[in-house]
C-alpha cells in the first residue's frame, strides 16, 4: 500500500480524492495478483470495502456475475481492460509507481477526464468486440451505452432480482434504443459511423451518453459514493416520475433513456406540473400550473399520430414574449431522437401569452400551441434553434395533441426550489387581485405582474361551482385544491 505522502501527491495529479485513491490502489494490487482468477470487473468490484458494507456476503459477486453474463455485451470486461490500457501496466508491473499511474490514467479516462475521453473508451470497447473495425453499426454503440446504464443501476439498487432484471432488459431494450440508433445512423453513411461521426453526434444530440460509462465505473469502484465537487461528469440518472404519465408509460419508461441522454440537467426526480389527464385540456390551467416555476422544465407532446416532440428550458416561466436562455433546446423524441440546440443568432426561446410558443417570432413561433390547444404547428427552421424536422416530414408541420405534459426536473432539491418560487408568485398574484377588488383603478395593481386583460383570469371564472374548488376567505375568491 502506498504511503499517505504518496497518496497526497497522487491526489494533486489525478482527479480523485484521497479515499478514492486508496480504493484504486487496492484495485491495482488485485489486478496484479496473477493467482486471483476472478474477472477484471469482479476484481475491481470486490477490492472495494464499499461492496461489503452496502452488499454483505457474496451479493456483490453475484451482481457482477449477473451483469457480465446477462446484461453487458459478451467480453465487455476484457475490452474495457484493453481500452483503458490496463494490460500495459501489467506488462510494467516491476516499474513501481509508473504501473500504478498508468492504471490511474486509464480509470480517469472513463469519466473523470471529461466527456471526450469517456466517448473514446466507449468507442474502443465497441471496436475491440468486432476486432478493431474503424466503422461501426450504430446499434452496437447504443446497445452498449444502454446496457452500461442498466448495469450501473443494478450495482447500487436496493434489490437485484435476476429474473426480473433480465425480463425488464429484454422487454425494454428495443424501444429504449431505437430512436437513438436512428439518430446516430443519420450521422454516418451506409448504415455505419466513424469515430468522429460518433463524437460529433454525441456533442450535439446526446451529450450525456458518455456518462453511462462514467456512472457504471463510479458505481463499480465506489458503489455510488458521490463527491459532487470532485466529479467531472454528471451521473447518468434515469428520471423518477412522481405521477403517472400517459407519454412515459411504465415504472421504467423505455423512451426516457433517449431523453436522459440529451442533457445533464434532465435526470433525477421529476414533478408533474401539468398534464391533460390530471388538469384537463386548458391553456389557462397550463399557464397557471407553470407561471413562476423556476428550474429545469421539460414539455413533452404526443401527437395524435404517435409522434413525440417537445422542449427543455431552465428559465423562470412568466407571461411575456421572447425570453429564455441558451440552455433551451427543442427535440423530436420519437420516431428519431433529434435535438435542436440554439444557433446563437436569436434569443426568442419562449413566448407565453395567449398561447405557448418556442423559437421563431412572437407572431410566428417555430413550435406553437394556440389557446385552443388545437391545430398546433411545428416548423422546420427559425433563427433561434437549429434547422430540422420537429415532426417526420410526412406530418407537414401540423399536428393535434393527444397528450401534453410539463415536468419540473433536475432532482429533488431543484424541484423543491422551483415549486417554492411558483408558490411565491401565486401569493403575489392573489395579493394583487385582492387589493384590486378594493379600489376603482385596478390597473396599478395588476400591470406590475403582467396579468391585466389576459386569459389567466379566466380559470377563476371557469372554476366557480366546481367541486374541487373551495371558498378562500382570506382573498375573497376561489382556490383549487391541488396535490402539487
Amino acid at each position: 500500500m502506498s504511503s499517505l505522502a504518496q497518496i497526497k501527491k497522487l491526489s494533486e495529479r489525478y482527479p480523485f480524492d484521497e479515499s478514492e485513491l486508496e480504493q484504486l490502489i487496492r484495485c491495482h494490487a488485485a489486478l496484479l495478483d496473477v493467482k486471483n482468477a476472478d474477472t477484471f470487473l469482479t476484481k475491481i468490484a470486490l477490492s472495494s470495502p464499499y461492496s461489503y458494507f452496502f452488499l454483505p456476503g457474496n451479493e456483490m459477486r453475484r451482481r457482477i456475475e449477473l451483469i457480465e453474463d446477462k446484461i453487458l455485451p459478451f467480453g465487455f470486461g476484457s475490452c474495457l481492460r484493453a481500452a483503458t490500457s490496463v494490460d500495459l501496466f501489467v506488462d510494467c508491473a516491476n516499474e513501481g509507481d509508473l504501473s500504478l499511474e498508468r492504471f490511474l490514467e486509464g480509470i480517469a479516462d472513463c469519466g473523470q477526464r471529461g466527456h471526450k475521453e469517456a466517448l473514446k473508451i466507449i468507442w474502443d470497447c465497441c471496436s475491440y468486440i468486432v476486432e478493431f473495425e474503424d466503422k461501426l453499426n450504430p446499434s452496437r454503440i447504443i446497445d452498449m451505452c444502454y446496457r452500461l446504464a442498466f448495469a450501473a443501476e443494478v450495482i447500487v439498487s436496493a434489490d437485484a432480482d435476476a429474473d426480473a432484471i433480465v425480463a425488464r432488459l429484454s422487454s425494454e431494450h428495443d424501444s429504449a434504443c431505437s430512436s437513438l440508433e436512428r439518430s446516430l445512423a443519420q450521422a454516418g453513411e451506409d448504415g455505419l459511423v466513424t469515430k468522429q461521426n460518433f463524437y460529433d453526434w454525441a456533442e450535439t444530440m446526446a451529450p450525456q451518453i458518455s456518462s453511462t460509462l462514467s456512472t457504471f465505473m463510479h458505481n463499480l469502484l465506489f458503489h455510488g459514493k458521490m463527491l459532487k465537487h470532485r466529479l467531472n461528469f454528471v451521473p447518468f440518472e434515469p428520471p423518477k416520475l412522481d405521477q403517472r404519465s400517459d407519454i412515459f408509460e411504465g415504472v421504467h419508461p423505455p423512451n426516457m433513456f433517449a431523453l436522459t441522454c440529451t442533457s445533464p440537467l434532465i435526470g433525477g426526480k421529476w414533478h408533474n406540473l401539468y398534464s391533460f389527464e390530471f388538469h384537463g385540456h386548458s391553456m389557462n390551467r397550463l399557464q397557471y400550473s407553470i407561471l413562476g416555476y423556476c428550474g429545469p422544465t421539460v414539455i413533452v407532446i404526443e401527437t395524435e399520430q404517435g409522434h413525440i416532440l417537445g422542449g427543455f428550458f431552465t428559465t423562470t416561466w412568466k407571461k411575456a414574449a421572447s425570453y429564455g436562455d441558451s440552455n433551451a433546446f427543442l427535440f423530436q423524441l420519437s420516431p428519431t431522437l433529434t435535438v435542436f440546440n440554439p444557433t446563437g443568432d436569436d434569443t426568442n426561446f419562449i413566448h407565453l401569452q395567449d398561447g405557448l410558443g418556442f423559437g421563431g417570432t412572437k407572431d410566428m413561433p417555430r413550435l406553437f400551441i394556440p389557446a385552443s390547444m388545437e391545430a398546433c404547428n411545428a416548423g422546420v427552421m427559425d433563427k433561434t434553434f437549429r434547422t430540422g424536422n420537429l415532426l417526420p416530414e410526412e406530418a407537414l408541420e401540423k399536428f393535434n395533441i393527444k397528450s401534453l405534459e410539463v415536468w419540473g426536473c433536475g432532482g429533488e432539491d431543484v424541484v423543491k426550489n422551483g415549486l417554492k418560487a411558483r408558490e411565491e408568485t401565486r401569493e403575489l398574484v392573489n395579493a394583487a387581485i385582492g387589493n384590486a377588488r378594493k379600489i376603482k383603478d385596478k390597473r396599478a395593481f395588476v400591470e406590475d405582474i403582467n396579468l391585466l386583460e389576459t386569459s389567466l383570469y379566466k380559470h377563476r371564472e371557469e372554476a366557480r361551482g366546481r367541486a374541487e374548488f373551495k371558498v378562500d376567505d382570506k382573498h375573497g375568491g376561489y382556490m383549487l385544491e391541488r396535490g402539487q
